[in-house]
């Protein structure tokens, strides 16, 4: 098992080094001759990653990028579209980029057909040979993608519940959307190579409960100690507990 977990004195050097790594991967998967697949986050947490990648994007190859979103608010319609993770995507990354990335998806949250939907999601994926890189944020009830607690570790891309302590996180408690579609644990475990950042001393225990206690589904992050190659980027205050 190949875990790094690296702490840092500040989000700013954070940042820097996950684009460090994270060109350091890309440039492996271009040098054997084929385009990264990336399953990519969202959320405040990820805003400064996507601020630091276009301004280094001929260094992380970013016209190269297949970009699978993790995750997307379900149902979306005229009233709340302004708050979608489509919506967040484009104003962080991809409108910004000078040159765009080779595929841009995300799971359509107008669908009337999720379940159909998530199949055909993960069956592209599939297609373009599964995700190389996955960079995943954390939520503090342990969520990766929006695979909220008790989530089954070989769970597929799938329409679930969001937990009251992410609505409290994401809409302060609004129910402005209550399900959302999520690429599973099962397909996370997939991806060649994970990054997940944290910060934060809110985040202290979930990244203990993640990284020291045996796997649970009450905290769904601790299915990562089952992946071969994940890099935890942490500062000081997420760390503190480890």
């Amino acid at each position: 098992m190949n875990h790094k977990i690296w702490r840092f004195d500040n989000a700013n050097s954070l940042y820097y080094a996950l684009i460090d790594s994270l060109a350091q991967s890309i440039s492996k998967i271009v040098d054997s001759g084929r385009n990264p697949v990336l399953a990519l986050p969202t959320g405040n947490t990820m805003i400064p990653f996507y601020r630091i990648a276009i301004e280094s994007a001929e260094k992380l190859q970013i016209e190269k990028w297949l970009c699978f979103n993790l995750d997307e608010y379900y149902p979306i319609d005229e009233s709340n579209e302004e708050l979608t993770f489509e919506e967040f995507m484009e104003q962080n990354f991809y409108s910004r980029l000078k040159e765009p990335v080779q595929l841009k998806k995300i799971l359509d949250g107008r669908t009337h057909t999720p379940e159909q939907e998530c199949l055909e999601y993960e069956k592209l994926i599939k297609s373009h040979g599964g995700i190389d890189i996955c960079i995943l944020g954390l939520g503090l009830n342990g969520h990766i993608g929006f695979n909220e607690p008790k989530s089954a570790f070989d769970s597929r891309t799938r329409l679930v519940d969001l937990h009251p302590q992410t609505l409290m996180s994401n809409f302060n408690g609004q129910a402005i959307f209550t399900h959302a579609m999520t690429m599973g644990i099962g397909t996370i475990l997939e991806s060649k190579e994970i990054m997940l950042v944290a910060l934060g001393k809110s985040k202290a225990q979930t990244i203990k409960s993640a990284i020291k206690e045996p796997p649970s589904t009450q905290c769904p992050a601790s299915a990562l100690q089952r992946h071969e190659c994940v890099t935890w980027f942490l500062d000081q205050e997420a760390a503190d507990l480890i």
